[in-house]
């Protein structure tokens, strides 16, 4: 049954993922909403209700254009998990609607979040 709110949009964006349980790895960010995003993986296997601190990235060789979100694994498939989002630094709330803008047509492509 379908429990999202908001429009989904395609994305672009890189994540480190940081779980206690399974520790750190990378993943591309396949779609995000202003209440989640799904982590494609396809080599890592969350569990739900797993707490998370995901870093966004515009640009996976920039490390210093990123931000921070912290939520909770709501979904997991063989291709990834989705991520229901509990908090998130003011900059990462620009960069999602940066990017949804941009996958709506409404802006350009964030090109480096501003620091």
């Amino acid at each position: 049954m379908e429990q999202r709110n908001g429009i989904r949009c395609a994305s672009d964006l890189h994540a480190v993922v940081s779980c206690t349980r399974f520790g750190l790895f990378r993943g591309a960010v396949e779609n995000i909403s202003s209440t989640g995003l799904y982590v494609r993986t396809r080599n890592v296997s969350m569990c739900v209700n797993v707490p998370v601190t995901i870093t966004l990235q515009a640009d996976a060789n920039d490390i210093s254009g990123y931000c921070e979100a912290t939520g909770v694994v709501v979904h997991q498939d063989a291709d990834g998990f989705g991520v229901h989002f509990s908090d998130m630094d003011e900059r990462c709330q620009r960069l999602l609607q940066q990017a949804m803008d941009a996958a709506l047509g409404f802006s350009p492509a964030p090109e480096r979040l501003a620091v």
